[in-house]
């Protein structure tokens, strides 16, 4: 890794790594890893992403009278704390507007089918269609039972039924024990998803996008030197929607 293009990532990942590799070797319990990985996500997002936002779990609740509901408990919800105030706080539990929220991830200790459809509902929830348009799913996993190849298959399989909307709603799906990572695009109204190798790049990878999702092309450009999706060589493209749909 280029230490002068990733000098944040390198910090990143080596304390993330590091702490993974801790926990290992106390303990190979799934929920108790894929909780770890969780909190430890959520304290180094605070450490080095700008305080602009801040990261918990929690929900986002409908602001709609109509619709008297919250979203499922999301593992980590990135939110505006400064310009929208909290309908709850409870140390590590948080319920926010749908206004105020930026991106979600999904932690999982090991990725299955289930986990694949279990995003796609979520994010295509009656709940879910509050928030705003950019808003983005992630998907971050310590392992996986399933290739980034059956990951695609399962969400095209879903967009295709003829009753499913597309919500513009996924970001990044990754799996710690992955070569390759899966991003999703929107240009000129077609929806696309890329499988692209990763390289060595590990988290570093996954943090990147997310941040230029969170905070923008500037702030993006300014940690991660123009690398990014443009620049990683596709093994696998898929349209989900746009084109010939």
């Amino acid at each position: 890794m280029d230490k002068g293009a990733f000098s944040i990532a390198d910090s990143f990942v080596e304390e993330f790594n590091d702490r993974v590799e801790q926990l290992s070797r106390l303990t190979n319990h799934p929920g108790s890893k894929g909780r770890f990985i969780e909190l430890l996500l959520i304290n180094l997002l605070r450490k080095y992403l700008p305080k602009k936002y801040d990261f918990s779990s929690g929900f986002y609740c409908s602001i709609n009278p109509e619709l008297n509901e919250a979203s499922q408990q999301i593992d980590i919800i990135c939110y505006d704390h400064l310009n929208y105030p909290l309908f709850f706080d409870c140390n590590e539990i948080v319920a926010v507007s749908p206004k105020s929220v930026k991106g979600l991830i999904e932690v999982k200790s090991v990725m299955t089918s289930d986990s694949i459809k279990q995003l796609l509902k979520q994010a295509n929830c009656e709940v879910a269609k509050q928030l705003p348009i950019d808003v983005k799913f992630n998907l971050l996993s310590v392992k996986s039972q399933i290739t980034p190849e059956l990951v695609c298959k399962e969400i095209l399989d879903f967009y295709n039924k003829d009753d499913v909307p597309v919500v513009k709603g996924l970001g990044v799906i990754y799996s710690l024990d992955w070569e390759d990572i899966i991003v999703f695009t929107v240009s000129n109204n077609c929806y696309k998803m890329l499988i692209l190798n990763n390289f060595n790049y590990s988290i570093s990878t996954f943090v990147n996008i997310l941040i230029k999702d969170l905070y923008g092309l500037d702030t993006y450009k300014s940690v991660a030197n123009l690398i990014g999706p443009s620049l990683f060589i596709p093994k696998a493209e898929y349209v989900i929607r746009g084109e010939n749909n």
